[in-house]
């Protein structure tokens, strides 16, 4: 296992995930469980993303990070990517899909936004999480 390496006490990233796939989201959210930098808050859909949102705007809190499913039941994730940048514009975002959609690969290319194929690569979202933390 890749596991995150701490650094002098910094506070946990905060992870929103959104993912419908009820097996992605125990394996993602079991990875990210054994990191020990990371927190992660799981949505099941686009409406559970957007309560969630609308949850942490009204405690005056954020997240650290999106790491959101392409193909939701109750949407796609461009709209919960739309949401979450209306409110939080410099947090990064990175989108999972299963999909070879060629206008979806252009589309996050333009967004500035990684996509992470499935099945996830683990250490792509190693690397992803470790820039984030460098960047903070």
């Amino acid at each position: 296992m890749v596991a995150i390496q701490s650094r002098k006490k910094q506070k946990k990233l905060r992870l929103l995930v959104v993912e419908d796939d009820a097996g992605v989201a125990y394996s993602v959210c079991r990875w990210l469980r054994e990191q020990e930098d990371v927190r992660s808050v799981l949505a099941a859909n686009t409406q559970e993303a957007i309560e969630v949102l609308r949850d942490i705007i009204f405690i005056e809190s954020t997240f650290d990070a999106l790491l959101v499913d392409y193909n939701l039941g109750d949407s796609t994730g461009v709209r919960v990517i739309q949401e979450f940048r209306d409110e939080f514009p410099i947090v990064p975002i990175a989108l999972m899909s299963g999909s070879e959609d060629i206008s979806l690969e252009r589309w996050t290319r333009a967004q500035d936004i990684p996509l992470f194929r499935k099945p996830l690569k683990l250490d792509q979202l190693h690397d992803w999480l470790e820039g984030i933390r460098d960047s903070a």
